[in-house]
């Protein structure tokens, strides 16, 4: 089952969209920038941007900028399946704004990073500081405003803090989607689950216990699948990860740990194994993108915290153990292979209050990356200028699974008009059908994948 789930949860690398822009309402292109700041004679960058035109004749700008690490753009938009664009999922902002989106230094169509030539760059500067004075590139020399608003989503919601803190005058506002002030989220990641489960017990009740319960069959090999692969509890913790992104994932979670518990097998599982079978040696299930393993060891494993949290309590059904070798291992081996000897660690929270511009903070209750306590550090630090939103009915996609309520939220923030419009939120009714097909137990599973990006177990 190694290989196997090692090799499935490494699809995100090959799943992002192929899509073409629109001429009619987009534009695009590359601006250059020096891969190191310091020094004029650097080797230079291209960064790809695309430009959502706004339907005003005098619009602001606002800057996109996407989750990760090491993913591009594209989980902006919404797929098709013709190799067209369908609106993207912040469309209604167009009224008002350019949108403009960028891919971040050595993804997408942005100069590459790949394994090949990681020897022969200098991968200490593909992180976050770097990747805001990118930003800064593209506002002075694409964009050509003073000011621009910025949402930031999940990593990208760090990037955002960041350039907030490095360019606070440069920022008119600033929205930060499900996201973290620091790397407590990667270090912590055992402990946000676990506590996690326990707050969507409330909306799902039983489903921590049945976790549990799950887990301890899976210890005993008392849960069967039918392809006979060899599951342990670990492999079965990091499967499910994926549909912790979204709250439809979470119940489909719910499913099948009920169907475990009481019975040791679940067509759920069957159905997301199989669509895994025979697919190991595809040339899709080859490596993370190295841009994910590079920021993440550098900034996000931070080996000091890790200690203390193993010294500390552990957390069920995901603990320590868990933790240190399906995830963090495979971050150490990359850092010590790259010769990474430094640490660079991921906390802006002291630097929160020089944030001037009005900020949305928004979370989803039940969001087990970013919990909505680390939305308050963010509100508290930013102080009163800040505004939280927390999403009822909603996890780490909160921009997707409650698309009308979330970005009508954020247009009613940004063009000055709070509260404004009273948009529709979906309730829990309609997330909650049984009728669970492999085709959306499939595709829910690769979207956490591709968007999460914590794959490599």
């Amino acid at each position: 089952m190694k290989k196997l789930l090692t090799c499935c949860l490494m699809l995100l690398a090959s799943t992002c969209f192929a899509v073409i822009p629109n001429p009619h309402i987009y534009e695009w292109g590359k601006f250059t920038v020096p891969e190191n700041y310091s020094y004029a004679s650097s080797q230079k960058l291209q960064i790809y941007w695309e430009k959502l035109k706004s339907t005003s004749s005098s619009p602001e700008a606002i800057v996109m900028i996407n989750g990760g690490p090491g993913m591009s753009h594209d989980g902006f938009h919404r797929e098709t399946g013709a190799g067209n664009y369908g609106k993207d999922w912040f469309y209604a902002l167009r009224t008002d704004y350019d949108i403009y989106y960028f891919d971040q230094r050595g993804t997408g169509e942005s100069s590459p990073l790949s394994y090949d030539i990681l020897e022969r760059r200098n991968i200490r500067l593909y992180g976050t500081e770097n990747i805001c004075r990118d930003i800064e590139e593209l506002r002075k020399n694409v964009i050509k405003k003073d000011k621009i608003a910025v949402l930031g989503e999940s990593y990208g919601g760090m990037v955002a803090l960041t350039y907030a803190i490095m360019y606070p005058d440069r920022v008119a506002k600033l929205v930060i989607h499900d996201s973290s002030p620091s790397n407590a989220y990667f270090t912590h990641m055992h402990k946000n689950f676990s506590e996690m489960l326990l707050v969507l017990d409330e909306v799902l009740p039983g489903v921590s216990q049945n976790m549990i319960t799950s887990v301890q069959k899976f210890d005993k090999d008392e849960v069967s699948n039918a392809y006979n692969i060899k599951i342990t509890s670990r492999d079965f913790l990091s499967l499910v990860i994926n549909y912790t992104y979204s709250l439809r994932g979470q119940i489909i979670i719910a499913y099948m740990a009920q169907d475990i518990a009481s019975t040791g097998r679940s067509d759920i599982l069957d159905a997301l194994l199989g669509s895994i079978v025979g697919r190991e040696d595809s040339p899709a299930f080859m490596a993370l993108p190295p841009a994910i393993l590079l920021v993440q060891a550098h900034e996000m494993l931070d080996e000091k915290v890790v200690a203390g949290v193993a010294a500390g309590n552990d957390y069920q059904p995901w603990n320590y153990e868990w933790l240190k070798s399906n995830v963090h291992q495979t971050r150490r081996d990359f850092r010590d292979y790259m010769r990474l000897s430094e640490f660079k660690g991921f906390n802006v929270i002291s630097q929160l209050a020089k944030i001037t511009a009005p900020t949305l903070v928004l979370v989803g209750k039940t969001d087990f990356i970013c919990p909505p306590s680390y939305a308050q550090t963010i509100k508290t630090g930013i102080g009163s200028h800040c505004r939280l939103l927390t999403i009822e009915n909603a996890a780490h996609s909160g921009f997707i699974e409650q698309n009308e309520y979330v970005v009508g939220k954020i247009r009613n923030f940004l063009i000055g008009h709070w509260p404004g419009y009273d948009y529709r939120e979906k309730n829990i009714a309609d997330f909650t059908s049984r009728n669970v097909t492999a085709e959306e137990i499939q595709q829910l599973w690769l979207e956490g994948a591709r968007r999460l990006a914590v794959g490599g177990f």
